[in-house]
């Protein structure tokens, strides 16, 4: 896992030159280390930023992320990567009626799939990251993630997507509940950034997710989510 990222790394997973990456990266004032001679941020910090970051970012902003975080990857940008990874992985649980109910039921879930073992560990690194700086948007959606999955031993990439039967109040700056959760699970920095960028995208779509607020069951969600990326790919 890449605990450390160099400028040229964060300018690649913003889709930036150098220049205008420092720029960007300086109004941020994160902090610096010295790792091999180079001087490198904190995949956790980096992670931190640009979560907040990418939803303030003009469209074509966040599809050159997109796109250039799936190059550095070598997969293909087109690819219904969203759609795929939430096959199976979209669950409705009944009894959840607060913020920690519902990361229990995240870590819980999240372990039930074999992406990782250590409930503890990841309901400590999640609670740690919504303590932090909440993951929970305006538009009624939490992308929740582990505060250092450095932290965590996780087998293999997962995001999952959980709706509650309310919306919970889960930290939103201005007090707004929130409806749907996302978990994403990703080892590697780019990877993380690749379906950040693309599912803040989607959500720029408030009928999109209207339409997963009001639909019958997971199947639906699933069909939602795929036209919703289908249009988007089409466009890169």
């Amino acid at each position: 896992m890449d605990k450390y990222l160099s400028l040229t790394d964060t300018a690649r997973c913003l889709g930036m030159g150098l220049k205008e990456a420092t720029r960007e990266i300086g109004r941020a004032d994160l902090k610096t280390v010295m790792y091999q001679g180079r001087k490198c941020y904190l995949r956790m910090d980096i992670i931190q930023w640009l979560t907040k970051e990418f939803g303030s970012l003009a469209a074509d902003r966040l599809a050159a992320a997109e796109q250039s975080n799936a190059e550095t990857l070598g997969i293909d940008p087109k690819a219904l990567l969203v759609t795929d990874m939430l096959f199976s992985r979209i669950i409705l649980p009944y009894r959840v009626g607060t913020a920690s109910s519902m990361l229990r039921t995240i870590a819980s879930e999240a372990c039930n799939t074999g992406a990782l073992y250590d409930e503890k560990a990841l309901l400590e690194q999640l609670t740690l990251r919504e303590q932090a700086n909440s993951t929970a948007l305006k538009c009624g959606v939490a992308l929740t993630h582990p505060l250092d999955i450095i932290k965590l031993y996780v087998e293999h990439s997962l995001l999952m997507l959980f709706m509650p039967p309310h919306p919970l109040p889960f930290g939103e700056e201005s007090g707004k509940l929130t409806a749907l959760f996302f978990l994403l699970l990703f080892p590697i920095a780019n990877e993380h950034l690749h379906v950040l960028a693309r599912l803040n995208r989607m959500l720029r779509s408030q009928d999109f997710i209207d339409h997963l607020l009001t639909a019958p069951d997971e199947k639906d969600m699933l069909n939602i989510i795929e036209e919703r990326e289908k249009k988007l790919i089409s466009k890169l």
